[in-house]
């Protein structure tokens, strides 16, 4: 079957296409392997190419990224240098000059280590539709609606921890990912690879608050981690590894130790 393509060059002109039942399509790293391998009745896609969606804006300490953003621009922000490790884990080269910020929202688990960094940054995803709302990253939105942005403050690159598991020294799917903001009073964590979704590790977070983060305060805090995760069987790692070693990687993010 082939499909059309529309191409709109502004957001009512998405929103319009994707009211009559298209497709959005960003990078394409995502969809089109869907479309190619699995059964569907989509005829027609809604590229954001032209949209004005791409982009990055830094203005008192407050990122807004365009969901149309490729992960490849994302990384040569250079006051968004704090999240390049994890970027560079994610994919190849080639995938991340394509692959959007927006996209990566909707990546299932164990992909989408970006969603689980705009989690621990507590991003507010922006959402246009019959009404423009924000949501928080792991939100499903409505049919119709569709991702215009996300804004997050910029944590300082001191108060950023992240480490990622996986088969491969780079670009692999995650086995365990740890995302976290840590100051004073504050610390999130997020965690990928070990849930359907990205999900907040509130049960550890909630030993941290007020506490120094030391060894005993952060090994604690890493065994409760597996309180918010539901690990899961895939050809990367089995539920029971991926439990057994999610706190360990909590613990090594936290306290910056070397694998």
């Amino acid at each position: 079957m082939s499909l059309a393509v529309h191409t709109p060059d502004s957001v009512p002109g998405v929103l319009a296409a994707l009211s009559e039942g298209g497709l959005v399509i960003a990078g394409g790293t995502h969809v089109m392997p869907r479309l190619n391998t699995e059964p569907s009745d989509v005829e027609s896609l809604v590229s954001l190419r032209r949209a004005g969606l791409a982009g990055v804006a830094i203005v008192d300490g407050i990122a807004r990224v365009g969901a149309a953003t490729t992960l490849a621009q994302l990384g040569r922000e250079p006051e968004l240098g704090f999240l390049r490790g994890a970027l560079e884990a994610i994919a190849s080269p080639t995938i991340r000059n394509m692959a959007t910020v927006g996209g990566n929202l909707f990546v299932g688990q164990p992909y989408g280590d970006l969603a689980v960094c705009l989690l621990a940054l507590d991003a507010e995803v922006h959402v246009a539709g019959e009404n423009e709302r924000t949501i928080e990253v792991g939100e499903p939105i409505a049919p119709g609606e569709l991702v215009t942005a996300v804004t997050f403050e910029l944590p300082g690159a001191a108060n950023w921890r992240f480490t990622k598991a996986m088969r491969r020294r780079l670009n692999s799917a995650s086995i365990v990912t740890v995302a976290a903001v840590v100051k004073p009073g504050d610390v999130r964590i997020a965690l990928g690879g070990v849930a359907p979704r990205p999900v907040r590790a509130r049960a550890a977070e909630a030993l941290l608050t007020g506490k120094p983060l030391d060894r005993e305060h952060v090994e604690a805090a890493a065994k409760a981690a597996v309180q918010d995760a539901e690990p899961f069987t895939d050809a990367y790692a089995s539920a029971w590894y991926r439990e057994r070693v999610l706190p360990v990687h909590v613990r090594r993010a936290l306290l910056g130790e070397e694998a």
